[in-house]
């Protein structure tokens, strides 16, 4: 019973021991590098002496850019490279191992944040872990979504070129205890935006005094992106429905009087205007230093369409004017129904049919005297006819005059505002810059 007590035992306790399956050179490697060590501490042997810190910048893809909140979305990995003395030894004396990887918050790291972040957690990088080699070199590849402040121009919109700037730097360590070296921004893994085209990248090392330290500066890589608008999208939804509208507006003139509905095309092109500038609205951001040169045609051109609707208005009352009011002056008919007529090509249709009905019954009455009386009762109504048919007729004459004033003006009205329509769209719209050749080939 003994024996089988002590072999049941001894079963028992080959169950319980743990057998680790780690390299032992790997964990006494660990052991070795991190007695004595403290993450805090800057790895240098004087407290003089700057850190070196090498900073790589991957652009992999614009995300968004919002410009109601003036805020860049980027996708990127940011690289960090350093040097720490107290992480060295010899690969041969642990087996060939050269490389170890430590989490971030074992050793010491540079804390490189972005200063323009527009997040809440500031810090969009994630903790990623730190490779170091035998010699001590640290190496660090944390991807991020990087969420910059950039402040949007949107003089030119939908044609604009926006310049937006990502500054990376130590939050607490001035120049004189790292030293940054930042190189260019690469673009190897970028993937092409549907919105904005990538015109240009720059690096730039800016050493800033702050009023808190003015004796130690804060160094801060810039690395600044320039996007260009693509503008297919606005062209559809925004510019080609604008032109169709200014065209409704003058086609608001070709529209006979008598059909009623000049001033209703009129004011329904007014209001489409104006929600197109509702929308236009909702995508910019609200600033006052200028105003974008879509938004510049839309009000433009809703104020061509607010004149033309006056001119609408002016031509309605020349056609309905009373016959029995004013005459027409004798400038207005000087200038619209001569000059701008024949300026025009328009003919004005004459009436004279009762003029020579009355001077056929005028030689009739030279001979009153020797006719009968019932003739001359009958001469004397025809009299009454001819004057009533002449009142009639001047009546007729001034109505024709007015609305023929009306017909020339609306002509002359369709002219200017085609001329203006077209001056002003060449115009505001010939003036956006023109598009540059993009630095990023697919």
């Amino acid at each position: 019973m003994d024996v089988q007590h002590l072999l049941l035992c001894v079963a028992v306790s080959l169950c319980l021991v743990r057998v680790s399956h780690q390299d032992p050179n790997e964990n006494r490697l660990r052991r070795e590098l991190l007695k004595d060590y403290d993450p805090l501490v800057r790895p240098v042997k004087n407290y003089s002496d700057p850190v070196v810190v090498k900073i790589g910048f991957t652009l992999v893809q614009i995300l968004d850019l919002d410009e109601k909140n003036q805020i860049l979305t980027t996708n990127a990995w940011m690289s960090l490279e350093w040097n720490d003395t107290s992480l060295k030894w010899n690969a041969k004396e642990y087996n060939g191992i050269d490389i170890v990887r430590f989490p971030p918050r074992m050793i010491w790291r540079p804390d490189i944040l972005l200063y323009n972040s527009g997040t809440e957690g500031f810090d969009a990088t994630n903790d990623v872990q730190i490779l170091v080699d035998q010699n001590g070199l640290c190496y660090q590849l944390p991807p991020a979504i990087f969420k910059s402040v950039c402040k949007i121009d949107v003089r030119w919109f939908p044609f604009d070129t926006q310049t937006c700037e990502l500054k990376l730097g130590s939050w607490t360590f001035s120049g004189r205890l790292i030293k940054l070296q930042p190189s260019e921004m690469t673009l190897y893994e970028y993937t092409k935006s549907n919105e904005w085209d990538l015109v240009e990248t720059s690096m730039a090392l800016t050493k800033v005094f702050y009023e808190c330290c003015p004796d130690d500066p804060y160094p801060d890589a810039t690395y600044t992106l320039v996007l260009r608008r693509l503008t297919l999208f606005y062209g559809l939804n925004l510019i080609i429905p604008c032109i169709l509208l200014s065209a409704l507006a003058v086609v608001v003139f070709m529209l006979p009087v008598e059909s009623g509905a000049k001033i209703s095309l009129g004011v329904t092109v007014l209001l489409c205007f104006m929600v197109l500038l509702l929308m236009v609205t909702e995508v910019i951001p609200a600033s006052s230093d200028s105003v974008p040169l879509i938004a510049q045609y839309l009000i433009t051109t809703m104020v061509i369409v607010g004149l033309s609707i006056i001119a609408t208005v002016v031509v309605l009352h020349l056609h309905h004017h009373d016959p029995r009011g004013q005459k027409m002056p004798k400038w207005a008919r000087e200038f619209l129904l001569k000059w701008c007529a024949r300026l025009l090509q328009m003919k004005n249709p004459d009436c004279g049919q009762v003029e020579q009905a009355g001077e056929d019954v005028n030689l009739i009455s030279k001979g009153e005297g020797t006719v009968e009386p019932e003739v001359g009762k009958i001469l004397e109504e025809v009299r009454y006819i001819t004057k009533h048919l002449r009142a009639k007729e001047a009546t007729e004459n001034v109505h024709s005059e007015w609305k023929f004033a009306a017909s020339v003006l609306d002509r002359l009205f369709l002219v200017f505002f085609s001329i203006l329509m077209i001056l002003v769209t060449l115009g505001i719209l010939l003036s956006a810059p023109r598009h540059v050749t993009t630095s990023h080939k697919s």
